[in-house]
């Protein structure tokens, strides 16, 4: 007498294909979200490397006008100026701004006093405008300044040249580097800057 085989269960092929199913149901979505993460943290780094391209260009506009505005003091004012148009575009050997005139570029950034005013400009080497991050600065928080700074991805550099008598091009530039890649990334703000009161 023969008795029927009672066992049941999946064959070999079975689980592989369950397997491969299962495999295919959890990887898809775990791969569109980790791909979602890295385009979140891109775009959140490509807004703040425009923002921070944006102030540069904005604190060049600052320097101009502090120094214009500066003509219009008291002759007989210790912080009076004649000429401060031609202050503004020397890149001479003693203009103030003269290291923003070179092919290197500057580093512009504000003090963190309460009026606000300008620091004087670096010049740009290899490492020096790397832009550090530091919270209890109050009114700048990225910062040429690594004391007291988190260091971030982000260089800032700030570029002028005179464009006949009255204004002058400003190109204000950042770069970064984004996970592993390996191309650096760049924003680029660019202004042109007048002399407004013909002094």
């Amino acid at each position: 007498m023969k008795y029927p085989h009672s066992q049941s269960g999946f064959s070999l092929v079975e689980t592989l294909v369950a397997i491969t199913i299962l495999l295919v149901v959890i990887v898809g979505p775990m791969s569109i979200s980790s791909s979602a993460a890295k385009s979140t943290s891109y775009a959140s780094e490509q807004v703040i490397a425009f923002f921070l391209a944006q102030e540069g260009a904005e604190i060049a506009q600052k320097g101009r006008d502090d120094l214009l505005l500066r003509n219009f003091l008291d002759s007989s004012d210790g912080k009076y100026l004649a000429d401060t148009w031609a202050l503004f575009t020397d890149n001479t050997a003693t203009g103030v701004y003269r290291q923003c005139y070179t092919t290197s570029g500057c580093g512009l950034e504000l003090n963190t006093n309460t009026t606000g005013t300008l620091k004087n400009p670096i010049a740009c080497t290899s490492t020096n405008c790397d832009l550090f991050f530091n919270d209890s600065s109050g009114r700048s928080r990225y910062t040429h300044v690594s004391t007291g700074g988190t260091d971030t991805a982000f260089s800032r550099i700030i570029f002028m040249s005179a464009v006949g008598d009255r204004s002058v091009r400003v190109v204000s530039r950042v770069y970064w580097r984004t996970g592993a890649q390996r191309a650096l990334q760049q924003v680029e703000v660019e202004t042109y800057l007048f002399n407004v009161y013909g002094n």
